[in-house]
């Protein structure tokens, strides 16, 4: 499954403000992926390519792994906002 989501990554486009690059999210991955806590790594992450969320939701590649409940609870634990795209 890792290997589905990087494979993804490196089809999704780039932002213009911030290098939004999915592979930047993969110290999240064990979080994600299973109930285990984001750590910091994770959440500093997430802070980073907060403003490319919209752009990975709107990815049907990418919707799956931003927008899953344990994908929300990462962020929410990590104090990163769910936009409103």
């Amino acid at each position: 499954m890792l290997l589905l989501l990087l494979e993804v990554a490196a089809q999704a486009p780039l932002a213009e403000s911030v290098n939004c690059n999915p592979f930047e999210l993969i110290p999240c991955s064990g979080a994600i992926f299973s109930l285990e806590p984001p750590g910091s790594d994770c959440c500093a992450r997430l802070r980073e390519q907060q403003p490319c969320f919209c752009q990975y939701l709107n990815d049907p590649s990418l919707r799956s792994y931003v927008g899953s409940r344990n994908g929300r609870r990462v962020a929410a634990t990590c104090g990163v906002r769910s936009p409103r795209c």
